[in-house]
C-alpha cells in the first residue's frame, strides 16, 4: 500500500513523520485558501458597493440632468439681465454726460 508516495511498510516513526509533514502542508494550504477566500469576499463586497452606487447614480441621472439644465438656464438669464443692466448703465452715463455737456454749452452761450 502507498500513502502520499511513501510505502506504508516503513517504521511507525517514519509514517508519523510523513503524516506530520502532510498535515503541516495541508494546514499551510488551508491558511492560504482562507486568505484567498477573504480577499475574494472583500472584492465581492467592493463590487456590491460599486454596483449599488452605479444603480443609484442611474436612478438619479435624470433628476441631476434636469437640475443642471435649470441651473444653466437660470445662469444664462442672470447673465443676460446683467448685460442689459450694464448697457442701461452705459446709456445712462452717456445721456448724463450729454446733458452735462449741453448744460455747459448753454451756460457758456448764455453768459
Amino acid at each position: 500500500m502507498v500513502y502520499f508516495g511513501q510505502p506504508m511498510d516503513g517504521s511507525l516513526e517514519s509514517r508519523v513523520a510523513v503524516n506530520s509533514d502532510n498535515i503541516e502542508d495541508l494546514q499551510r494550504e488551508v491558511a492560504r485558501q482562507r486568505d484567498r477566500i477573504h480577499h475574494l469576499e472583500s472584492t465581492i463586497h467592493g463590487v456590491r458597493v460599486l454596483t449599488k452606487a452605479v444603480d443609484e447614480l442611474q436612478e438619479s441621472m435624470p433628476i441631476l440632468a434636469r437640475r443642471a439644465a435649470k441651473e444653466a438656464v437660470a445662469e444664462a438669464r442672470r447673465a443676460r439681465h446683467s448685460d442689459v443692466f450694464a448697457n442701461l448703465r452705459t446709456y445712462a452715463i452717456l445721456i448724463s454726460t450729454g446733458v452735462a455737456l449741453g448744460a455747459l454749452v448753454v451756460g457758456l452761450v448764455l453768459r
